[in-house]
């Protein structure tokens, strides 16, 4: 009897085993992975990491968008670092590389908050990579909508408002972003879950 019990439970875990193989390969996290290994505990490890993909992506987004600056001469790379419209930044004169550290920050925030957020829609089914990237790419896209505008209230050296080729650069890029960074996140949820489960 006890040997039967013995062999069961090795054919459970033999199974379960190919299951989360399976999902590894397929590119999904299911609830099942999601509900018994996100902890409270580990949360300040796993914050940390997504703002580490915040703080690769943000770069990322500021070297392609001043590459295209310079090359194209479409000023969406200062677009990225105005500031003149936000109330206690607009009185300081700020050098390129105070305003590029405000846009990291904000970039590593976002991704927190993202990362987050996944891990909470995660516990209720199956999370894809491609959902992940997909979704974040749109959300980098709404970003850049919402951002683009704000040239308006530019002292000046942002692209005008009805600059097609400077809209469609910036979403553009916004849209590389944003997936790169739910292909990111996708990766670093997978990589914790894999190490917590011994997989």
């Amino acid at each position: 009897m006890g040997k039967r019990k013995n062999e069961v439970s090795s054919a459970q875990r033999s199974s379960r085993r190919e299951s989360l193989n399976a999902d590894r390969g397929a590119g999904n996290l299911s609830a099942e992975r999601q509900t018994e290994k996100f902890s409270a505990r580990d949360r300040g490890s796993r914050i940390a990491v997504y703002g580490l993909v915040g703080l690769l992506t943000g770069v990322l987004l500021g070297l392609v968008l001043k590459a295209v600056q310079q090359f194209s001469g479409h000023e969406v790379y200062r677009l990225l670092l105005n500031a003149d419209y936000v109330p206690v930044l607009k009185e300081f004169r700020l050098s390129e590389w105070t305003e590029f550290v405000i846009h990291l920050v904000i970039s590593i925030v976002l991704c927190m908050v993202l990362g987050l957020i996944w891990e909470r829609l995660a516990r209720g089914g199956w999370l894809s990579r491609a959902k992940m990237t997909s979704a974040t790419a749109v959300i980098g896209i709404v970003i850049g909508v919402l951002l683009y505008p704000t040239t308006l209230l530019s002292s000046g050296g942002t692209p005008p408002i009805d600059s097609l080729p400077s809209w469609l650069w910036w979403l553009a890029v916004h849209a590389v972003y944003g997936a790169v960074s739910g292909f990111l996140l996708y990766q670093a949820l997978r990589a914790f879950l894999d190490r917590r489960s011994g997989y």
